[in-house]
């Protein structure tokens, strides 16, 4: 198996521009977290402040954003979801990549390194198995995932 690195986008994500400027945006931050069980008031909310530039963009040379637009990730990811992308970044084992195998549309697929597949998370999909021969394109990594609640 080969991997390759090729700047191309298919049907099943949508390229997201975006811009760098000189300055950044920070917002509250609460590095003491918050409960996802029972509350304690003893917590202690110190505020801080974090760049999400400097979180999700801090190397925006390498990294694009791509919004997901079919299923075959889910329950991982849901259709409409927004990926940070890095594209300096090698795709190992269990990493979820931007990827095409042998020419064909590029995809969001988890690699499974030894197994030698493509592992879509969603049972509903079939799993790709990567043969000796083929040439496997990785677009970038993906690194972060941001996702609206409604």
């Amino acid at each position: 198996m080969k991997i390759v690195k090729v700047p191309q986008f298919s049907s099943e994500i949508e390229n997201l521009p975006f811009r760098i400027s000189d300055q950044g945006v920070y917002v509250k931050y609460f590095e003491s977290g918050v409960q996802a069980g029972f509350p304690s008031p003893a917590d202690d909310f110190k505020e801080q402040k974090l760049s999400l530039d400097e979180k999700y963009l801090s190397k925006p040379n390498s990294t694009y954003i791509v919004r997901v637009k079919g299923d075959s990730m889910y329950p991982t990811l849901h259709v409409g979801d927004i990926l940070v992308v890095r594209t300096d970044v090698n795709l190992d084992d269990n990493k979820i990549g931007i990827i095409s195998l042998n020419n064909t549309e590029f995809t969001v697929k988890r690699f499974d390194k030894k197994k030698e597949m493509l592992i879509a998370d969603n049972v509903d999909f079939n799993n790709i198995e990567i043969k000796e021969e083929d040439t496997l394109m990785c677009l970038g990594v993906v690194m972060q995932l941001i996702r609206d609640i409604e």
